[in-house]
């Protein structure tokens, strides 16, 4: 069970817990797990609790999402992770789900944090080239990181030119030092091993993995996952290391959530371009809305497109008046996976990428 600080915080509705925080500073969903044999017997929390409550210290809404399968979650459960300005996948997850569901998390365009570091393997999400996993058991001992990009602002206030304490042991770190297309922002002092790298939207995590992320992605390595056995040193930053993880935090939910996002030019009374919308919600299931705008009146096909390029469905054709028009997807025949639709008005052609979870 909770400790009694987290039971005033925390209200269960559909899969999902609320940390009430007044005065919001962001919206963020924290991937979790719950297991008995992980409950720290000292403070009885469990163990991603120390990093909801320096999140929910610092100013922010926290979602507790329990379980990491997308495909058996209710539609308000997605429209939660698309809705928030943040994702963190906590120390304490299980990351077996994840080689069966990596499609769709790599395909939420909301900003994820990663701190589970077995999870982003590549029989996982697939983020490092790597299944190599480096368990540094010493307990107490101080390991400190050396900064590959100095001049960042989240190491403002730092001595880059020195290491930075990082975490205290026993900890687990990725067994990689290259990232592959990321950018490695700090990595280990004694193996080079990387701790934290960003990971842009659209650009393969490293040559030749074929996934992508469709949102902003972070990872910073910290604390183990001991598999139930103490000492429960899950979270087990340095007063350094949580100021930088804070940081990044901030950055991240200053870039916004994945939510349909409606441009200045689509708002205007009179379209003077054509433009096709990212549907809403994504990911969905089963139906879902597609926004686009006419500057003229125009012969147009929208068409549901599989992963191999079979057109799947005709959703809307014919002739539409110039202005904005909404449509309604409903794929409850279709599979789940990943499709992509496209608009064809006269000599405009656009397509964009959905997620249908079942």
């Amino acid at each position: 069970m909770f400790s009694k600080r987290a039971l005033c915080m925390i209200i269960v509705v559909v899969g999902l817990a609320t940390v009430i925080n007044a005065q919001s500073k962001g919206q963020i969903v924290f991937v979790s797990y719950q297991v008995d044999t992980k409950i720290d017997p000292e403070t009885n929390d469990y163990p991603d609790m120390p990093h909801i409550y320096a999140l929910q210290d610092a100013g922010y809404e926290v979602i507790i999402f329990y379980n990491e399968s997308l495909s058996t979650a209710e539609q308000a459960t997605l429209d939660t992770l698309l809705n928030a300005n943040l994702i963190v996948m906590g120390r304490s997850t299980p990351s077996p789900g994840y080689g069966d569901h990596k499609q769709a998390w790599n395909d939420i365009p909301t900003p994820i944090m990663n701190l589970e570091l077995w999870n982003i393997r590549n029989n996982r999400l697939n983020w490092f080239n790597t299944t190599n996993m480096v368990s540094l058991g010493e307990e107490g001992v101080i390991y400190n990181a050396v900064i590959d990009v100095p001049d960042d602002p989240v190491f403002e206030g730092f001595d880059t030119s020195a290491p930075i304490p990082w975490a205290i042991g026993p900890i687990d770190v990725v067994g990689v030092p290259d990232a592959g297309n990321g950018t490695v922002l700090a990595r280990m002092e004694t193996d080079s091993n990387v701790l934290f790298v960003r990971f842009e939207p659209d650009v393969e995590f490293y040559d030749g993995c074929g996934d992508w992320p469709a949102g902003p992605r972070t990872v910073i390595g910290n604390g183990r996952d001991n598999g139930g056995l103490a000492p429960f040193d899950y979270y087990s930053f340095t007063e350094e290391s949580e100021q930088i993880f804070l940081a990044e935090v901030a950055r991240m939910v200053a870039l916004g959530g994945g939510g349909s996002a409606v441009k200045e030019e689509e708002n205007s009374t009179s379209p003077s371009d054509f433009v096709l919308s990212q549907n809403y919600p994504n990911p969905f299931n089963p139906q879902t809305t597609i926004e686009f705008q006419l500057p003229i009146k125009s012969s147009i096909h929208l068409q549901l497109i599989n992963a191999v390029g079979t057109v799947v469905q005709e959703i809307v054709s014919g002739e539409f008046e110039a202005g904005r028009h909404q449509v309604t997807l409903n794929a409850e025949n279709l599979a789940g996976g990943v499709y992509f639709y496209r608009l064809q008005a006269g000599d405009f052609a656009d397509i964009k990428k959905c997620l249908l979870v079942k």
